[in-house]
């Protein structure tokens, strides 16, 4: 009787640990993943370098330590949201339980393990050094009554020497939105100044691929997302002979081999810096301005011009503020 009873409170303890073992896993995911029905990444550099006297940076992204997904944390990894300016660089990583159009948001009653934080880099030193901030708290330190809306569209925005990304907020309760500044030197959120109108993207970086017979040269569309340039396969297979890989060999790399993005470091539009780090992705014996075609959507009488110099160039190009219009 004793052995029953004994591989009787056997088999009750194997169920028992088969039936704690099995709802760990899903209560594990609940609480570190599965809870949340908006998150993203966070990723810092991996590797990066400068170029163009510290006009362009490429990066090399990886995730860190705090990232859900199970990925070897030194595997590069493809990250498009990056804002940027001349200065600054910022990134951002988020894990929130309640979806972008869920108003009950209410950045005064967070959920355990809910955050949204902006990571900043100071790119005018080597070093790269990184400050982070508290998004949730930056909002309730500007008016707890409204929260961040998470998808919606963020881009870069200057404003007297000041560096910001945009960011939407929207009303506990309510349906009523507005656009705010994250002041990427500061870390607090700031009004759009009356006198600057709307918060627009005040730069193009895109004139060289997009309205320049240069955009022919390469097998596939450069992709660029938030001003920054990503190289496709195609284009990769054709770059054996530019002058950035004579030149900077480890940016190179970096754009090549481990997913590196480029990032314009310039807060206008700068045509000089654009020329400069262009020439760097053509065949190192070809001179960017050889017969080149400047489209009519940014000359100045609206015709196509063929030009052979840099000071050709500016001579037809629409002044710096027309060319904000251009898309």
């Amino acid at each position: 009787m004793k052995q029953y009873r004994k591989k009787i409170l056997i088999i009750l303890g194997v169920l028992s640990f088969l039936v704690v073992v099995s709802g760990a896993y899903p209560l594990y995911r609940y609480l570190t993943h599965d809870r949340y029905k908006v998150w993203s990444i966070e990723v810092e550099p991996a590797a990066y370098e400068f170029l163009a006297d510290r006009q362009g940076l490429v990066i090399s992204w990886k995730e860190t330590k705090n990232s859900n997904r199970k990925r070897d944390k030194n595997e590069p990894v493809e990250y498009s949201s990056t804002i940027h300016g001349k200065r600054y660089l910022s990134t951002d990583s988020k894990r929130l339980i309640h979806r972008y159009d869920d108003n009950s948001f209410d950045v005064k009653k967070l959920s355990w393990g809910e955050y949204w934080k902006i990571q900043v880099y100071d790119t005018s030193q080597d070093d790269l050094p990184r400050k982070e901030y508290d998004l949730l708290k930056a909002v309730a330190d500007y008016d707890a009554s409204y929260f961040p809306v998470s998808i919606v569209y963020t881009h870069f925005f200057t404003y007297k020497d000041q560096e910001y990304r945009t960011v939407v907020l929207q009303k506990t309760g309510g349906d009523d939105r507005k656009e705010v500044l994250f002041n990427m030197a500061t870390g607090k959120l700031e009004d759009i100044p009356k006198e600057a109108g709307e918060a627009l993207e005040n730069r193009n970086v895109d004139i060289f691929r997009q309205s320049t017979s240069l955009k022919e040269y390469y097998s596939e569309v450069l992709r660029n997302i938030s001003s920054s340039i990503r190289l496709p396969q195609s284009v990769i297979e054709q770059s054996s002979d530019w002058r950035l890989r004579e030149e900077y060999p480890a940016a190179y790399d970096l754009m090549t081999k481990k997913k590196g993005e480029l990032y314009f470091l310039t807060n206008d539009t700068d045509v000089k810096l654009l020329s400069d780090i262009y020439s760097l992705l053509i065949p190192k014996d070809r001179n960017l301005f050889d017969n080149l075609t400047v489209y009519g959507e940014v000359t100045k009488d609206g015709k196509d011009h063929v030009v052979h110099s840099y000071e050709e160039f500016i001579n037809v190009l629409k002044p710096k503020e027309e060319l904000l219009n251009v898309s």
